[in-house]
């Protein structure tokens, strides 16, 4: 695909590729594009230095976030700045949309826009220079403020919002907040919010986990994930194998793992002990 002139390859999903086209009407030629060369599939387009950002990266791709509202993400914002260690954690904890890049000291805001981008890495800052609890709560709250109410609290100082998206925000917004979730006062609905729930966890260990295959992990973290697998697996198995339904009880059985230390049995991030503990 051609677009003013520039060829950024064949995008899958409708949201990335009209987003990208926007970028390249407010802010030129992008400063490099990712696509196969053998089919001309697109896989990202990426701005440097526009908009306040370091990076803008604009990802092919049609992943949901949960929270404040189940929404697409594909639009990566980035700012160049440290993270002390014993916050990591609890910014991570706070939402699964902030990446943290410690090796190369990079923040990076996940989300359908450029606003959510800027205040969710707004949040980060306020967080480190202890102006803002690095909590969940706070996080949705800003991000509440500007998706339903159009108004940015607190005031982003170096994001510039060329596209004027604060101007707009019923329409800049709409990719922000997809059909909400019912609550699960059923058995379907609960059913449903909980393996959304699970495949973003799954998700972020996935992303988390070391990439050295040969790296060693907590004898009780592994038994967790082992015991969390046979659930996984035994409860897909019933669906897709059993032909009654009995109530409260499970196809299968599964001897609780006892952990070798139970005072590590927590499966909240270190830097959240530490700051418990403190």
């Amino acid at each position: 695909m051609e677009y003013k002139g520039i060829e950024i390859g064949d995008w899958e999903y409708e949201g990335p590729r009209n987003f990208a086209t926007k970028l390249i009407d407010a802010f030129g030629t992008p400063s490099y594009v990712e696509k196969n060369p053998e089919d001309n599939e697109a896989y990202s387009m990426t701005f440097k230095n526009i908009d306040g950002f370091d990076l803008v990266r604009i990802v092919d791709s049609n992943t949901n976030k949960l929270h404040p509202y189940p929404a697409k993400i594909y639009v990566e914002g980035s700012l160049y700045f440290t993270v002390p260690k014993n916050m990591v954690g609890l910014l991570k904890a706070a939402s699964a949309t902030i990446m943290i890049d410690e090796l190369n000291q990079i923040v990076t805001g996940k989300c359908a826009s450029l606003t959510i981008a800027a205040a969710t890495v707004q949040f980060v800052i306020d967080a480190v220079n202890g102006i803002t609890p690095p909590t969940r709560e706070e996080y949705d709250k800003r991000l509440l403020r500007i998706i339903d109410d159009g108004v940015l609290d607190p005031e982003i100082s170096w994001w510039d919002d060329s596209m004027g998206e604060m101007r707009q925000s019923n329409k800049a917004f709409k990719e922000e907040k997809m059909v909400k979730l019912k609550d699960g006062h059923t058995d379907v609905a609960s059913s449903r919010r909980m393996c959304q729930t699970i495949m973003e966890d799954v998700s972020d260990i996935m992303k988390a986990l070391p990439e050295d295959s040969e790296a060693s992990l907590p004898t009780w973290w592994t038994n967790k994930l082992a015991v969390s697998s046979a659930y996984i697996n035994g409860a897909r198995d019933y669906l897709l194998y059993s032909s009654e339904a009995k109530d409260n009880e499970l196809p299968f059985k599964i001897e609780p793992v006892e952990p070798e230390d139970k005072e590590e049995d927590d499966m909240t991030p270190p830097s959240v002990r530490m700051m418990n503990a403190s």
